[in-house]
């Protein structure tokens, strides 16, 4: 069993690949919003461990899950609790005091 952080590119990228096959490296980085040459690294890292493979054309290269007992452990940010900004009190006293300035005028 694998176990891999969940909020890592890694992990984004393996849960791409779990879901979409296949998927060109082109593909995926536009997918997970960085660039290639940053997603190759985290590529050939994976490779290396022998959890996926890299296969294809020179122009073109296939990404290919090798293992699928993968474990992500940690925090997955859709359950991280979003922190809530009060701005409705910043417009009421914006307005209390329009209205205060009105009278004076």
């Amino acid at each position: 069993m694998i176990q891999i952080d969940s909020d890592t590119l890694e992990a984004k990228l393996l849960r791409l690949l779990l879901n979409e096959l296949p998927i060109t490296l082109e593909e995926a980085a536009r997918e997970l919003k960085v660039s290639e040459s940053k997603l190759l690294r985290t590529v050939k890292g994976l490779m290396s461990r022998g959890i996926i493979q890299m296969e294809g054309y020179p122009d073109k290269k296939y990404l290919r899950l090798i293992r699928k007992d993968i474990s992500f452990h940690g925090t997955n940010p859709s359950q991280e609790k979003t922190i809530k900004h009060k701005k409705s009190g910043l417009k009421k006293k914006s307005e209390e005091n329009r209205s205060t300035n009105m009278m004076y005028q």
